[in-house]
């Protein structure tokens, strides 16, 4: 929101593989996430060759651990090829690492239609939004919105829009929500307080007033205590606090 041109930083880097990254199966992850169910099996005699079949295993157990699709050859991902090579087809052996664009895609809906999810299509896309707006209105924290969009879609088994997808909607539903505060101002705050709200905002010597109102004490010391005090009276200062003696 603060750098024209460039979209939301919501993610830092490790978050967004966290969040967007294939999975590094460890070996015990290997054997959950690559085995199969009675269903997974039918679904897998549905493909012929052994080069899909493998791909296709590898295709789920990632679904599995992050409900999303990734893009890989054999050589991306070679120890989990590797693994199910040995667990599955030990006479495999492709020269070519890569898989045609429609066998991928058939090896997608087949794991669709195992999962019951689907793909976001336009009219998820306006619910998307529109559940941003709500969530917008609820915190303007980015990665607040963020989150209730990811729950949003788990809830509705839908497959996760890429980061910058989300970068947009988020971005877009802090902005409406800051056009829509704007007009409510506008239209509902009489003339005296715009003006007080003004000043508020005015930059008098570097500084906004409205900065001193947000400022807390840094402690309970007796400086900080006689400074709230003077900002909240408009003093500018305030006498020192001094012991009082008590005389017999």
């Amino acid at each position: 929101m603060d750098n024209p041109g460039k979209r939301l930083i919501i993610l830092g880097n490790a978050e967004i593989d966290a969040v967007y990254g294939r999975p590094r199966f460890t070996q015990e992850e290997r054997d959950e996430y690559f085995t199969l169910s009675a269903q997974e099996k039918e679904a897998l005699g549905q493909l012929h060759s052994l080069k899909s079949r493998a791909f296709f295993i590898l295709q789920l157990g990632y679904f599995k651990a992050r409900r999303m699709f990734f893009l890989f050859g054999f050589g991306d991902v070679g120890e989990e090829a590797a693994y199910i090579r040995e667990r599955y087809f030990p006479d495999f052996d492709d020269a070519h690492p890569e898989i045609a664009k429609g066998t991928r895609l058939k090896h997608q809906r087949l794991i669709l239609a195992l999962y019951q999810y689907r793909n976001a299509n336009a009219a998820m896309q306006r619910q998307l939004e529109a559940r941003a707006r709500l969530a917008a209105t609820v915190c303007g924290k980015p990665i607040y919105i963020f989150r209730e969009l990811l729950r949003f879609l788990a809830e509705q088994r839908i497959v996760a829009p890429g980061y910058s997808a989300m970068q947009d909607m988020v971005g877009g539903a802090l902005a409406y929500e800051q056009r829509r505060l704007a007009e409510i101002v506008h239209d509902q705050i009489d003339p005296p307080a715009k003006k007080a709200l003004q000043r508020l905002l005015d930059d008098t010597q570097g500084l906004h007033e409205i900065t001193l109102l947000k400022r807390d004490p840094r402690d309970f010391s007796n400086h900080e205590i006689r400074r709230e005090v003077a900002r909240g009276t408009g003093a500018g200062a305030v006498p020192a606090f001094t012991k009082t003696s008590s005389t017999s």
